[in-house]
């Protein structure tokens, strides 16, 4: 049986740590994932960083990482989701 890799995206909440970024991608440097997007920027809470990742994986692969981002210390939430569904919110609005 053959799984499909499908594009995902990852938007984790941090803590404005230092050293996070690294982290974080030693997590898809130990999977051997390869990451399309990575964007880093403040979110609409103050002290609060927002990670937006474009992955291209298996669903079950992408639980996993998002499990292992969330036991980071000062990862606050991840949430993670198929890529149509942006196409979707564009059409909506």
């Amino acid at each position: 049986m053959r799984t499909e890799h499908k594009e995902y995206t990852i938007t984790a909440y941090t803590e404005d740590y230092l050293g996070l970024i690294g982290r974080i991608n030693a997590i898809f440097s130990r999977r051997r994932i390869s990451m399309v997007t990575f964007h880093v920027g403040p979110s609409e809470i103050e002290k609060v960083k927002k990670f937006v990742i474009i992955i291209r994986e298996t669903e079950e692969s992408v639980q996993k990482i998002t499990r292992q981002m969330e036991k980071q210390v000062d990862v606050l939430e991840v949430y993670y989701h198929k890529n149509p569904y942006l196409t979707v919110i564009e059409y909506a609005s």
